[in-house]
């Protein structure tokens, strides 16, 4: 067994313990940290099991995000069941590889609450897959697209009233930017003069992009991923494909444009969420084209014309919630995205107000390339 110091002592003894209050497949030999998550403590276990070793994702939930982190995992579970029986039912090759598969603790629940009060869960680590925090090609953006598009489309059936509420007001901007006005004229850390610059550019923003909002706002609501992010598809090893969708903690009812928006606003991004050279933020119409043929592909016939027609505006309007939230948690204090130096946060709001710029400079391209994706997707359908 990997000791606790070379996993993070403390948190490195209570995971070995959480490991072993799940029904594995064998004893836990080995633990160590995995991924790249910035919400949750992540670990992989490796086990001696029947036929050769099996490794499995253990997490410690993050309770100061998710307050009721009993029902994050419920609702992972059921949609995750939920597409376990589409995927066998369809006959997809390699079924076993393209959903999560949680394990029970020893108590028989899927979480396991240790001394501390601390929730921890576990789940089959998918074998011979990779994630990119960064696309590399636009093959990449259309796998991680076409992932994204065909898990809308087989939850498509399930009932948003049978998932909890996680966290009451995700992607909402009008409840966003009322949080940004109370934390920035409480300015609890003294941060609020430093960044004027950002607040008063947020606002215009909001008010440029009002139309969009309320097109966005009236949009059917579906059960959706809502943290479509590259790095949360798993990409087969030999072939590229997207396997399986992961990081289910939001899975709630929400809007398709939520998502392809927040997708497309990573992952054609030219520069990383917080740089600080903001003349090298830019978005990739290449990639965009890519990421946007991808998710119609697998949503095929889902969508609404008023869902397809909000496409082009959903990557700025998300860059423009996560300007909101990035700018209020620096006003805050750093209490929900982790930071690594001072100020980070403060860095991601400025890089998301310079990609809406970009964003805004390309509307022509982004909404002729979300035409011609929509006419291919309902050809191959």
């Amino acid at each position: 067994m990997t000791s606790a110091a070379s996993a993070g002592e403390p948190l490195g003894q209570r995971a070995i313990g959480a490991a072993r209050a799940f029904r594995l497949a064998g004893p836990p030999r080995a633990i160590e940290r995995f991924g790249s998550g910035h919400i949750h403590d992540t670990f992989a276990v490796s086990c001696d099991a029947p036929g050769g070793s099996r490794r499995y994702v253990l997490q410690r939930i993050n309770a100061r995000v998710f307050r009721e982190p009993e029902r994050v995992v419920e609702n992972a579970v059921r949609v995750s069941e939920h597409l376990r029986l589409r995927l066998e039912a369809s006959g997809a090759p390699d079924a076993e590889r393209r959903s999560l598969r949680w394990c029970e603790s020893r108590a028989g629940s899927p979480v396991h609450r240790d001394e501390s009060g601390s929730v921890w869960r576990a789940c089959g680590l998918i074998e011979r897959t990779h994630t990119r925090d960064v696309v590399e090609s636009p093959d990449e953006a259309r796998a991680a697209g076409r992932a994204f598009g065909d898990f809308l489309a087989q939850v498509a059936d399930f009932d948003p009233g049978l998932l909890h509420t996680v966290i009451p007001g995700f992607h909402d901007l009008a409840a966003y930017a009322r949080r940004l006005e109370a934390a920035h004229a409480a300015d609890a850390r003294g941060r609020a003069r430093a960044c004027a610059d950002e607040v008063q550019a947020v606002r215009r923003a909001l008010a440029e992009l009002g139309s969009a909002r309320a097109a966005q706002e009236a949009l059917p609501r579906r059960v959706v991923h809502a943290d479509c992010k590259v790095n949360n598809v798993l990409l087969d090893d030999r072939s590229g494909e997207g396997m399986c969708v992961i990081d289910l903690d939001t899975v709630m009812s929400g809007r398709s444009a939520d998502d392809f928006g927040q997708l497309a606003r990573g992952a054609a991004c030219t520069a990383a969420e917080d740089e600080r050279e903001l003349a090298r933020i830019g978005f990739d119409l290449a990639l965009f084209e890519a990421l946007c043929d991808g998710f119609l592909s697998g949503c095929g016939s889902l969508l609404s014309p008023a869902e397809r027609a909000a496409l082009p505006q959903a990557p700025a309007l998300s860059a423009l919630e996560h300007a909101l939230r990035f700018l209020t948690d620096h006003l805050e204090g750093d209490v929900y995205f982790r930071v690594h130096r001072a100020g980070q946060n403060l860095d991601r709001a400025r890089a998301q107000r310079r990609l809406l710029e970009a964003m805004r400079a390309c509307e022509r391209e982004t909404a002729q390339i979300v035409r011609s994706a929509a006419g291919h997707a309902r050809i191959r359908a």
